[in-house]
């Protein structure tokens, strides 16, 4: 179930720590909604949402749930490498209740060091898509109040940035869960039946949501800003004529 078969280390453990703090942090950030859910006035002329839109308290929910796993397990792995380089009465507690076996070793690894890399740009990039567009950025579809399109920052590299953060920063997430020399891996997890069902239900869900977000609703929200901004969408759409990914798509 890893992605990894044999991983040489590239530092020590402890090297580690930082990167999967920070990790943790900004995946923490950038799947936390940046403002309240808009009101039902503002969303109701979409008259077919997709299916993330029509059942968005559901979804918060679920992915606030698979956000605690993703950071959750950050930060375990974080403090199993701590405990094991600093013995103490409460390092044998950490290790205890962490890691049902002796003698696993958890190591920075070039597929860790990569995942932790995409988990932090990510969660970076989402952060600045939110401040960039602070109140008209909402995870339901939605025209606010005095609403402005917004073309600068990140949304003038590409027209949906943020979708394009949510996936850097999930598979991020995704290789970090299931790499070699990681805590899930090396202390069993996905040899358990419940470790494994979670694992399963978490990343399966989050990539139904990526999915979700970067075919169909880019292009919903496209036609969308399309309708109420008219030619100012279009005229930012020929300077930014790729959604997720520049020269690409």
């Amino acid at each position: 179930m890893s992605f990894v078969g044999l991983a040489p280390s590239l530092a020590p453990p402890l090297a580690k720590v930082p990167l999967l703090l920070a990790h943790a942090m900004c995946t923490y950030y950038g799947l936390t909604p940046s403002t309240p859910m808009p009101k039902p006035e503002e969303q109701k002329r979409y008259e077919k949402p997709d299916i993330v839109g029509r059942t968005m308290h559901l979804q918060v929910a679920l992915i606030t749930a698979s956000k605690w796993v993703c950071c959750g397990l950050a930060l375990a792995e974080a403090a199993v490498i701590l405990a094991q380089h600093f013995p103490s009465k409460i390092s044998e507690r950490v290790l205890s209740a962490l890691l049902p076996s002796n003698g696993v070793s958890l190591q920075l690894t070039p597929s860790s060091l990569a995942a932790c890399a995409l988990g932090i740009t990510g969660g970076i990039i989402r952060v600045w898509c939110f401040r960039t567009l602070g109140r008209n950025f909402t995870w339901s579809m939605s025209i606010q109040p005095e609403h402005k399109l917004g073309t600068s920052g990140p949304y003038a590299i590409v027209r949906h940035p943020s979708y394009t953060a949510w996936t850097v920063m999930m598979l991020g997430n995704f290789v970090l869960l299931l790499s070699k020399g990681s805590y899930v891996v090396e202390a069993g997890w996905l040899r358990r039946p419940l470790g494994k069902a979670v694992l399963t239900a978490v990343i399966g869900y989050m990539s139904f949501v990526t999915l979700t977000l970067t075919v169909n609703r880019a292009r919903l929200e496209d036609g969308i800003l399309k309708e109420e901004f008219g030619q100012e969408w279009e005229e930012w759409a020929k300077k930014t004529p790729y959604r997720l990914i520049p020269y690409i798509y």
